[in-house]
């Protein structure tokens, strides 16, 4: 045999064992989620075991008017930590508890005619604590994740106005999902679902019903939430995708019954250990659309892992 061909074919071979050995990679063992909250950390190999994980998003809005030679710029900062961990009672099993923090700052300025004023103010809230359990099921190529919750803070009875610009800060800045974990006096029984089919290309929807019942007197209110998504692993470590979370409030009406935004985002794994990043970007009213004036958009980070 020639050189030249010979090492054509060494060359051809190595290519081939190389391209088998990426086709092979399974990715179905582990949820594709975004971040700790839809599933990140959840796997399918080895024995139960526990995982925790944490979220910080900053949000904004902030809006500028001019009349009568006088400037009036008013804004809301919010910061929401989210910390969460799971139990797995079961390899088919986990029982998972979720907590937000929030805090919010709020002003207002007033100039006219070379002078100017301004007020502010700002603190901190805990808002609704997360309790239920997950039922976890994969098959190559899809994986499962579907479960009930109880979501209630007593604590929240009474919030003054800047914990509820807190609570309603964290609602934009999750676009307009999750309303049981924000809303004060609120006492609310989600089912969250998480549906994922496919290993690099993965094809996703997230979903939740949600009934949820005023602890201080009002009507209830039924939410239905719907997040179609994609993502895909760009490495074996380097995940990036986009989701589409649509809320529909059906007891409301107006503007203040649909929410809308989409959320790109990347997420690494490094072994056990998960970061994450995504951009909530609010399309429709009462939230958007995000960076008009007034309107809110929301950096989120995050990370987790599995133990």
């Amino acid at each position: 045999m020639r050189p030249f061909a010979a090492s054509t074919l060494i060359l051809f071979a190595v290519t081939s064992q190389a391209f088998a050995a990426e086709t092979v990679v399974d990715r179905t063992d582990r949820f594709a989620a975004p971040n700790g909250q839809l599933g990140a950390g959840i796997t399918f190999t080895g024995e139960p075991k526990a995982r925790a994980y944490a979220e910080l998003a900053f949000t904004r809005a902030a809006a500028s008017d001019d009349a009568l030679g006088a400037s009036v710029e008013s804004h809301v900062n919010g910061l929401n930590l989210l910390l969460g961990g799971a139990y797995r009672v079961l390899p088919a099993l986990e029982i998972e508890a979720m907590l937000p923090i929030a805090w919010a700052q709020y002003g207002t300025s007033l100039s006219y005619g070379g002078q100017s004023q301004s007020t502010s103010d700002g603190g901190f809230a805990v808002l609704n604590l997360h309790i239920g359990v997950n039922y976890l099921r994969a098959e190559r190529p899809w994986r499962l994740k579907v479960g009930g919750a109880l979501e209630w803070g007593p604590w929240t009875n009474n919030f003054g106005q800047t914990a509820v610009t807190a609570a309603l800060a964290t609602h934009a800045a999750y676009g307009g999902e999750h309303l049981g974990l924000w809303a004060p006096e609120t006492f609310s029984i989600v089912a969250p679902a998480r549906f994922e089919y496919g290993e690099r290309l993965v094809v996703s929807g997230d979903a939740q019903l949600g009934l949820h019942f005023p602890t201080g007197g009002g009507d209830s209110e039924l939410t239905i939430q719907l997040a179609p998504g994609v993502g895909y692993y760009a490495t074996d470590v380097v995940l990036v995708g986009l989701r589409m979370p649509f809320t529909w409030i059906p007891t409301e009406s107006g503007s203040n019954s649909t929410f809308f935004a989409i959320e790109p985002y990347g997420r690494f794994d490094l072994g056990t250990i998960f970061l994450d990043t995504s951009l909530v970007l609010n399309i429709d009213e009462p939230y958007g659309f995000a960076f008009d004036s007034g309107k809110f958009w929301a950096l989120h980070f995050g990370g987790g892992a599995t133990f």
